[in-house]
């Protein structure tokens, strides 16, 4: 493996905790879509309110079985 000289690191380690953090800040997007999608729900009424959460908690959801998934494999 190969390993930062100064710090004594490995650089897998550290691309690891990059990927880690930006999913993180991926789950904190989807789950502020998921309120922007509610608020929007509440302001205008269409009539396909239904699909349109359906579509954001799926969001959240996939955005956070991702990040696990990736826990588990890194």
């Amino acid at each position: 493996m190969e390993t930062i000289p100064l710090i004594n690191v490995s650089v897998w380690l550290i691309v690891k905790i990059f990927v880690l953090f930006a999913l993180g800040l991926y789950i904190i997007f989807a789950a502020v879509v998921v309120k922007q999608v509610g608020l929007m729900i509440k302001t205008i009424e269409v009539g396909f309110e239904a699909p349109i959460k359906f579509v954001a908690w799926g969001h959240l959801l996939f955005a956070v079985g991702i990040f696990v998934l990736a826990i588990i494999i890194l």
